[in-house]
């Protein structure tokens, strides 16, 4: 029954060294990848990163921000608050 037991504890070994190789190859392949992803996001700069040239410049898009909230609206996010914290 000896030899058996030291073939079991012989092939668990194995199998736990190739575990742990296979795992550490790909974590390192990983870690390689997202390096070299960094690398090449830092070699292209993003468009869309550029600071805006024309900031003093008025747009459609700010008189869509200047809008007020209706007052129903306030009350029904109000009670709706209030109902929560009482319940909580």
């Amino acid at each position: 029954m000896q030899p058996e037991v030291a073939n079991a504890l012989a092939e668990a070994a194995n199998l736990l060294l190739v575990g742990m190789v296979v795992v550490f190859l790909f974590l390192s392949m990983l870690i390689g990848a997202i390096t070299l992803i960094a690398w090449l996001v830092k070699l292209v700069p993003d468009e869309s990163l550029k600071p805006i040239e024309n900031q003093g410049k008025l747009t459609n898009n700010t008189s869509a921000n200047n809008q007020t909230v209706s007052p129903k609206i306030v009350a029904a996010i109000s009670a709706a608050i209030f109902q929560h914290r009482q319940s909580h």
